[in-house]
């Protein structure tokens, strides 16, 4: 997932992280598990709210979008972990997923960077 991630951020280079506390939003948040997952996500947008969205479709599909452009990927959940395979990639990228409210905050593992951004419900034609 990390390549996804990348690939993320890499849309905007002005991503925006969420205005939080670290120490505040460690406390907080929490990790969940494959049904949690479900259905806090699936048939949700992910987004840093003006520059990207990802649109986890309940087919399976993930449709980003970013700029007026958009791509299609595919998404599953496997180990308690939310996999996505990019247009540039041909492995699933799988991450933990943790939430705080809206705040979603998605990883490979403890020692790599965390992906911040928000849950929202989806909206098409942004």
């Amino acid at each position: 997932m990390m390549g996804a991630l990348r690939h993320a951020t890499a849309w905007s280079a002005g991503l925006a992280v969420l205005a939080v506390s670290p120490a505040l939003a460690e406390d907080q948040f929490r990790i969940l598990d494959g049904k949690q997952i479900k259905a806090r996500v699936v048939g949700q947008d992910i987004t840093d709210g003006p520059h990207w969205s990802m649109y986890f479709r309940p087919d399976g599909a993930l449709i980003g979008e970013e700029s007026g452009s958009s791509w299609t990927g595919s998404w599953t959940i496997r180990n308690d972990r939310l996999c996505m395979t990019m247009p540039s990639s041909t492995a699933a990228d799988c991450n933990e997923v943790w939430m705080s409210g809206k705040q979603i905050r998605m990883r490979a593992s403890k020692d790599q960077e965390a992906f911040n951004a928000i849950v929202m419900a989806h909206r098409a034609n942004r």
